[in-house]
């Protein structure tokens, strides 16, 4: 991706335990490396190992999410704004939003640790994403150590 809007969901499967969904520069992973530990890669990351947790990550730095584990994620990347969505599907709900400036060309990017996931692509972007789009802008950002990049952080409203 190094332009325009893009749509894709992920559906963990019965015996999942661990999985991250997000964005990376292309080429900039090893095959080694954690999505979210770098500065060059953005992910949602659910774990029900011990006891269920969903956050978010990006150059090391981790965000816990006040949300249960969604059945299915909605990934809406919009290169050209600089944002990038997570959406509970099924409830349509905003887990979180990214907002940056991408530099270089960005590449769909997962991690399971154990069981599976269903990761569908091609998909039209939905209108309901449009909700979000208009709310991300009044999001509070929590400082990064990138002066161009903020993380924000999910509201809902009864709207």
């Amino acid at each position: 991706m190094n332009g325009g809007c893009y749509y894709w969901e992920l559906r963990p499967l019965a015996d999942w335990k661990s999985f991250a969904v997000g964005v990376a520069y292309r080429g900039s992973l090893g095959r080694f490396d954690q999505l979210g530990k770098s500065p060059s890669s953005w992910c949602l990351h659910a774990s029900q190992w011990l006891q269920s947790s969903l956050c978010v990550k990006h150059n090391n730095r981790a965000k816990a999410l006040d949300w249960p584990l969604p059945q299915r994620v909605g990934i809406y990347c919009d290169y050209d704004e600089g944002d990038l969505l997570f959406v509970d599907v099924d409830q349509l709900r905003l887990l979180h939003g990214f907002k940056t400036k991408f530099i270089q060309p960005l590449i769909p990017a997962f991690t399971v640790w154990c069981g599976g996931v269903v990761v569908t692509t091609g998909l039209q972007v939905p209108s309901f994403m449009g909700n979000f789009l208009s709310t991300n802008h009044s999001l509070s950002s929590l400082p990064q150590p990138i002066s161009d990049q903020r993380l924000v952080s999910a509201t809902t409203s009864d709207n």
